[in-house]
């Protein structure tokens, strides 16, 4: 029995066949994981590309879902609720296909269209407007969460001056990569005749729509698959699933060092293991999103 986990023992817990230390902390195996790393990377990358329905950018992004959390926040700062509009959903959608279209992620397209042309061609007739944009989020609630956090998105989302909204999730290639497009258009329509107002802040220069022009044509997103497995949240797992194996076995090294008092010239395992909870902490924070 001992010689079946002799390898496992020499692999994960310090002894005299590696040096005290474990061989799964020794410099060539650091650089082996890194290694396997990279081609684990470049393979995910072929099967995205080939096999898009199996690997691939996923999102679980709904619009019943963004209208519960907008309103919900909206409900919080004693707001009234928004209502979502189909004419302001088109909107969005227009826009969205737009940015796909034409390549870009701002508020304004290169062609110099604004986010009212989109509202006014869909037939909204607003007196108050705004749009928020996001790319690159994984959920509804990051999405909301991220307006939210953001003085001026936080701004437009609790506007009381708003009674409609529509929204857009759209998939397909934006600049050579996978992503989701959130469009978010706010409205409010004229009591009276439908007179277009200048639209609210906080989008920046944005000026009155004094015509309306033509929409662009409406071009499907060059990705449109689900896929079983989202890339990037596979990419993840498995670094967390490494630093987590690194951290539990500097734990058991540092462990066995101190209770066998093993004295060795190399090796600073406290410094190490805060690094690579730093790295830990770091990957599971970030946020893969970004709003506009």
């Amino acid at each position: 029995m001992r010689k079946v986990l002799e390898p496992f023992l020499h692999f994960f817990t310090p002894r005299h066949t590696n040096n005290h230390k474990a061989r799964a902390l020794h410099f060539s195996s650091l650089t082996t994981y890194i290694a396997v790393l990279l081609v684990l990377q470049i393979v995910f990358s072929g099967v995205a590309k080939f096999r898009p329905q199996i690997l691939g950018y996923a999102s679980n992004i709904t619009v019943s879902d963004l209208l519960t959390d907008t309103n919900k926040d909206r409900a919080a700062a004693g707001v009234a609720p928004l209502t979502l509009n189909s004419e302001l959903s088109q909107a969005a959608t227009d826009k969205a296909h737009d940015m796909f279209t034409h390549q870009y992620w701002a508020h304004t397209s290169p062609q110099g269209r604004d986010p009212w042309s989109f509202i006014i061609a869909a037939g909204y007739h607003y007196l108050f407007a705004g749009e928020n944009l996001a790319r690159d989020f994984g959920d509804s609630a990051g999405v909301v969460s991220a307006w939210m956090n953001s003085p001026s998105h936080r701004e437009n989302l609790l506007n009381d001056k708003y009674k409609d909204v529509g929204f857009a999730v759209v998939n397909g290639t934006l600049n050579g990569e996978e992503t989701t497009l959130v469009v978010q258009e706010f409205g409010a329509l004229p009591s009276g005749a439908p007179t277009v107002a200048a639209p609210s802040t906080p989008v920046p220069a944005a000026l009155p729509v004094a015509q309306t022009p033509a929409p662009g044509p409406e071009v499907l997103p060059a990705q449109t698959i689900q896929p079983k497995f989202d890339l990037m949240t596979v990419t993840k797992t498995i670094s967390m699933a490494l630093i987590i194996m690194l951290v539990g076995i500097l734990v058991v090294d540092s462990f066995l060092v101190s209770r066998r008092r093993i004295v060795r010239l190399s090796g600073h395992n406290l410094a190490h293991l805060f690094l690579l909870l730093a790295v830990l902490v770091a990957i599971n924070v970030i946020s893969r999103g970004v709003v506009l």
